[in-house]
């Protein structure tokens, strides 16, 4: 079973999804990165450059994130690549997908990481808060993931139709 009655799914802190969190239905579907920034402690901001993204929340409990620099440059050789080329590939990609756990009425999600592209992240939890604005999700990272300078982390996604 899936949605909001499956016992595998946990939606606002429990299995069964009631009226005052029914928000957290709104993460269901596919999102594509519209910006993403890190605030430094300094006030100034950085964005990553890794600026193509996909993120997919199904209300099955998964979800699965996956980003890229637009900028990598091509192979010479398309199956081949030079040990510089390889490394700026796999610098260049950000990529993890895992169990969904929805906290609705707290406002955030948690990713349990099973795959992830650094094999040392497997079982990493993490923690991001969530808003809408609009048709926009903003997600930000928790704090305690954060490493100094960075006092925020946030990534805007749109909704795709469907």
């Amino acid at each position: 079973a899936t949605g909001a009655n499956s016992p595998d799914v946990q939606y606002c802190g429990g299995n069964e999804c009631s009226n005052a969190c029914r928000r957290c239905e709104r993460l269901f579907g596919m999102w594509r990165l519209v910006s993403a920034f890190d605030r430094l402690a300094d006030c100034t901001e950085r964005s990553d450059p890794r600026s193509v993204a996909y993120l997919s929340y199904s209300d099955s409990g998964h979800m699965c994130f996956v980003s890229i620099d637009p900028a990598r440059p091509q192979w010479a050789a398309a199956n081949s690549p030079t040990e510089s080329e390889a490394l700026s590939a796999i610098t260049g990609l950000r990529a993890y997908c895992g169990a969904l756990e929805i906290k609705g009425d707290q406002g955030f999600v948690l990713h349990r990481v099973e795959i992830d592209r650094n094999p040392s992240q497997i079982g990493a939890v993490r923690k991001r808060w969530y808003s809408f604005n609009g048709d926009r999700l903003t997600l930000r990272a928790d704090a305690a993931e954060l490493t100094p300078p960075v006092v925020e982390r946030a990534l805007i996604w749109e909704k795709l139709a469907q």
